[in-house]
């Protein structure tokens, strides 16, 4: 059998290129080199059918984690439609797969540069048709997979959304191996989301209906392959089964009276071919990206993946690229900054990788500062930094002396402080080592430098992550982004001048010390403790903070993977105890 890459590109897309074979509808194709595949016979055959539109942001990682799927490739034909691409979506996909062409049994490309869909009028109002056209057209492109999987005598077709990441490579063995005619890995949308590509409940008009199944399925309290009344986004049809040649997107079932939406249509469907649908949640399968709507521009859609990988990279070592797609690194830039210092425990080196793994997508370098461990603190080397207690301090919450974790913490600030003054650095940028950045972080940022300097605003220290804890707080007058901080604890993520630096270090901190994240609103003097803050003076650091926040840490107390390497375990380990059973009674109550 010849296996052939078919790829449909509209006229005059692709230049010096003399097409053969027959014109299909003002499409042409343009035939690669054939190849001889042998079909095992022992695996089923599976079709992977892909629907893409300006995913250029995405597409390199999204075809990554296809790449990676542990199944055999000459056992799998890639069927993609592009089409109303405002991007370069087209030429990546081409480069694909002329590249995948040895890989697979058959990848079929199939590109249209019709004119792009608006779903706004000249005037500005929304064309609410627009929306029904748009839902037809998805139904129409699912019905030409299905019938181009159906023609090509296909075992399976696998669905997948290109904003759905199949991190797991074991996805298409685990959803095979439960033989049933409809089935969906559960994927998960993070930071924790109600939101997942199945429903457990449905109305009478077709819409979603909250279950007491719902919950329990998402959050894994209930762990298995379970019936459900709708799966979507990313699934597997089986078309060995008689009853599955009845299956069909589009047009609709004649009986059928709902709003006209790809999903519900199809849901829809298999309910009058007598199938089921199926969800499994047995293992992690991957993560959907939350869905942008039709208004959403394309430059914050590649923002909002920016911040999604970020966020992927918190649970995830790594993220893969397609070796079929060229992927050049831009050039590191450095924001202006003299040193950007990246604050990590050695005995840490997983925040470690991860965090170079993060800096290196936002194209930042970096200095990695080995912090100072509280467990390595002897009472002869303290002594030797004369290094005191302040007098009077003790945790507001956990009524407790400083700790050991918390004297490292401050030692590994102090000494940053110190290096900026030696060397007279201008400003830095201070990053600690459970650092998540947020969407548009680069570009965000930028903005608020450029704003500073357009302003001619003096400043020592700018939070870019911080804990809130009291009161209104005011804008910087003239400022879109910075707000006057009040009293506020973290020191995730700052940045510092030379004039701040030398004023952290003038009041001598260490013969009075306390945890470093109440000491920097002690001095730019907007802590509600008097008494903590009377032994420094002055108290004038010059302190802003960007709002929104541009930085979080990853882990909160409470949530699965939180660590303190600034508490001993028997405080912290109890309160994320606690903590954890009230946010899940607080999820369970909300949904």
């Amino acid at each position: 059998m010849l296996s052939l890459l078919s790829i449909f590109l509209l006229a005059g897309l692709l230049t010096n290129c003399e097409p053969t074979g027959p014109k299909v509808e003002g499409l042409i194709t343009v035939p690669l080199p054939k190849r001889e595949v042998q079909w095992p016979k022992e695996r089923p055959s599976v079709f992977v059918a892909l629907l893409c539109r300006n995913k250029a942001h995405s597409l390199k990682n999204f075809m990554g984690y296809l790449e990676q799927m542990d199944y055999p490739k000459e056992r799998i034909t890639v069927w993609i439609h592009t089409d109303h691409n405002q991007d370069n979506s087209v030429a990546l996909l081409h480069e694909w797969a002329t590249g995948a062409l040895d890989i697979y049994h058959d990848v079929q490309l199939i590109a249209d540069e019709a004119q792009v869909y608006e779903p706004v009028t000249e005037n500005g109002t929304v064309d609410y048709a627009w929306y029904t056209e748009r839902y037809q057209h998805m139904l129409m492109l699912r019905q030409t997979a299905l019938e181009a999987a159906r023609k090509a005598w296909a075992d399976y077709i696998l669905f997948v959304d290109m904003d759905n990441f199949l991190v797991n490579s074991q996805t298409l063995n685990l959803l095979i191996q439960q033989k049933r005619p409809v089935i969906a890995p559960m994927l998960e949308v993070k930071p924790k989301s109600a939101y997942s590509n199945f429903w457990c409940g449905m109305t009478e008009n077709g819409y979603y209906s909250r279950t007491p199944d719902y919950i329990p399925t998402l959050t894994r309290e209930r762990v298995g392959c379970f019936e459900v009344v709708m799966v979507h986004s990313t699934f597997l049809i089986n078309l060995r089964l008689k009853d599955s040649n009845r299956l069909a997107f589009w047009p609709p079932p004649l009986d059928y009276r709902n709003p006209v939406d790809d999903i519900l249509v199809f849901a829809h469907s298999i309910r009058s071919s007598g199938l089921k649908m199926y969800i499994l949640n047995t293992e992690y399968f991957g993560q959907m990206m939350p869905t942008a709507d039709a208004f959403t521009a394309l430059e914050d859609e590649a923002k909002h993946y920016e911040g999604f990988k970020q966020q992927f990279l918190v649970d995830h070592k790594d993220i893969p690229y397609s070796s079929f797609i060229e992927h050049t690194w831009p050039p590191e830039d450095n924001l202006g900054f003299d040193e950007i210092y990246m604050v990590n425990l050695e005995r840490r080196p997983d925040r470690r990788e991860r965090m170079l793994r993060c800096l290196q997508e936002l194209r930042l370098p970096f200095t990695w500062v080995k912090a100072v461990d509280g467990k390595n603190l002897t009472e002869e080397y303290k002594d030797s930094l004369g290094i005191k207690m302040l007098e009077g301090w003790e945790d507001p919450f956990g009524k407790r002396p400083i700790t050991d974790g918390e004297i490292g913490c401050f030692l590994s600030h102090y000494n940053l402080w110190k290096d900026v003054v030696d060397r007279r650095l201008g400003a830095v940028m201070v990053i600690e080592d459970d650092a998540k950045f947020e969407p548009g972080f680069v570009a965000r940022l930028s903005a608020t430098l450029d704003e500073i300097q357009q302003l001619n605003l003096a400043w020592d220290m700018i939070y870019l992550g911080r804990k809130r804890l009291e009161g209104v707080e005011n804008w910087v007058p003239g400022s879109r982004y910075l707000v006057v901080p009040n009293y506020s604890y973290w020191t995730v993520s700052y940045l510092l001048s030379y004039r701040g630096a030398k004023k952290l270090l003038n009041q001598q901190p260490l013969t009075q010390i306390l945890p470093v994240d109440e000491y920097l609103p002690i001095m730019f003097d907007n802590h509600p403790e008097t008494s903590w803050k009377e032994p420094f003076s002055p108290r004038d650091l010059v302190a802003f903070s960007v709002h929104p926040l541009l930085i979080f840490p990853t882990h909160y107390v409470g949530d699965d993977g939180y660590f303190s390497d600034t508490e001993p375990p028997e405080i912290w380990t109890e309160r994320h105890k606690i903590r954890k059973e009230q946010r899940l009674e607080k999820q369970r109550t909300e949904l």
